[in-house]
């Protein structure tokens, strides 16, 4: 490698390689169906998708776009792409170069910042082709790779890598911080790039969550949104989903202090099988509430069936949960919506673990079961979660449409893993946690303690050890 890497070094470093891409990309096929299973599960299906050093292809027709634009400097590159996948534009230039009159909803950025020449050029251009909600979604090589990188090189196990710069995270985040765009999500892939049955699953998939393992990866991810300013208004109106199962003593307060929220706000009381006069309290609210709709069932679903039935009928663009109870007062919940309607993030998750609380709103054996879960969500979703059982939570109706639903029967861990496994940025606001007005609480620390600890190992069987492409994520039109 020359001490200045140059656009033509690059070029035709790849115009070289080009008639034998597709066979180094089958030798490490392990190493890209990662990475191609890894970006599946951002992107949907039917996404307008712009790939940044697309070489044959392969990644961007894996999206499935419904709109698919692909650029590489090489021109061999280029017309390999436009002759294997002719339904997808192709176009012959250097990233930083890229003349487009139109905008995505994801951009890819596969090892493309390793071969080029200033990263910043790059991260500008791509901005240009961002939409307040697209995410880019980049991965590079882990520098302290280089050596082993040259040495497989030499004994023919990989694709000659030609002019790189491996760059470190950090760094890149300092890049990114310069321009207006910010970091979501971040993590690492692969401690073993080859397939090795049973130490591959653990080494690919748990020692890359776990400090100090993390670190020797071959791969570091990020997710990047562009950073929106504080008075930035998307316009977008509130579904706000009350669950409700013998809260007749709760309900009509709840209501009542559901604040006014973005262009419009919705109330959906959802009566989960009460056998008080839960449902008839709500009835009696609707005449002076035009904006509250009443779910009705029988028999008693659970919380998480609850929040979906609400969900699924939510008009609005951001849907939040507030628990009948009041414990988390609603007077907080536009905490929760401005961030959404913001887009400064794609998900909010309430934290009940930093003011101090009243007496006795959460039991001893409650708080340190919060504390677990936070520490094993944060390991199984690579996010930085304190409290996740706080039933507040907010998120766009168009990301929960993406989520599958029934791991757990209160809903909150769908909604996180959901959310994670989307290259969500998840942030936590801290809120005051009350004790309940009336009734009590229907969580059982030991009974709902083992629901949520099987909860979290199908979690960790299904996306750590064996995470199959749509376990938390379906690829919907």
């Amino acid at each position: 490698m020359s001490p200045i890497m140059t656009k033509d070094e690059v070029r035709d470093h790849f115009d070289q390689i080009a008639p034998n891409y597709d066979y180094w990309k089958k030798k490490n096929s392990y190493y890209y169906n990662t990475l191609k299973l890894f970006i599946s599960r951002i992107i949907p299906k039917g996404a307008s998708v712009l790939e940044f050093g697309c070489g044959t292809g392969e990644i961007l027709a894996h999206m499935e776009p419904s709109r698919g634009v692909g650029v590489d400097i090489s021109e061999e590159m280029i017309s390999r792409a436009r002759e294997k996948y002719p339904q997808y534009e192709f176009l012959h230039a250097a990233c930083e170069d890229v003349q487009l009159e139109e905008k995505f909803d994801y951009i890819i950025m596969v090892d493309v910042v390793d071969h080029v020449y200033d990263v910043q050029d790059v991260f500008r251009s791509a901005y240009r082709f961002c939409k307040p909600t697209t995410k880019i979604i980049l991965t590079t090589i882990n520098p302290w790779w280089d050596p082993i990188l040259n040495l497989m090189e030499k004994m023919g196990a990989k694709m000659p890598e030609g002019p790189h710069n491996f760059i470190e995270r950090r760094s890149m985040e300092k890049m990114l911080n310069l321009l207006d765009l910010s970091v979501s999500y971040h993590g690492h892939l692969l401690l073993f790039p080859k397939y090795v049955p049973v130490l591959g699953y653990l080494a690919n998939w748990v020692g890359t969550r776990l400090w100090p393992f993390s670190k020797m990866a071959s791969t570091q991810y990020l997710v990047i949104q562009p950073l929106q300013e504080n008075t930035t208004d998307l316009g977008y109106g509130c579904s706000v989903v009350i669950p409700c199962y013998n809260e007749e003593g709760n309900v009509e307060s709840a209501v009542r202090r559901v604040p006014q929220m973005g262009k419009r706000t919705e109330i959906i009381v959802v009566n989960d099988g009460s056998t008080d006069g839960t449902a008839d309290k709500v009835r009696s609210l609707q005449g002076e509430f035009p904006n509250l709709k009443l779910i009705d069932y029988s028999p008693n679903r659970g919380k998480g069936q609850a929040v979906k039935a609400g969900f699924d009928a939510a008009e609005e663009e951001v849907i939040m949960i507030l628990d009948a109870d009041v414990s988390t007062p609603p007077e907080e919940m536009p905490r929760f919506f401005e961030p959404l309607n913001k887009g400064m993030c794609q998900f909010v998750n309430g934290t009940r673990l930093v003011y101090p609380m009243e007496d006795q709103a959460m039991r001893m054996a409650n708080l340190l079961g919060n504390k677990l879960f936070g520490w094993l969500m944060s390991f199984i979703t690579q996010q930085d979660l304190t409290d996740t059982l706080c039933g507040t939570k907010a998120l766009y109706k168009r990301d929960y449409k993406r989520m599958k639903w029934g791991k757990d029967k209160w809903g909150d861990f769908d909604l996180l893993f959901g959310a994670a496994k989307m290259g969500s940025k998840i942030m936590e606001v801290p809120v005051h946690y009350k004790s309940r007005i009336s009734g009590e609480s229907k969580m059982r620390s030991l009974q709902h303690g083992l629901h949520l600890l099987q909860a979290c190992w199908r979690g960790f069987l299904e996306l750590v050890l064996v995470p199959p492409r749509d376990f938390y994520i379906k690829r919907e039109e």
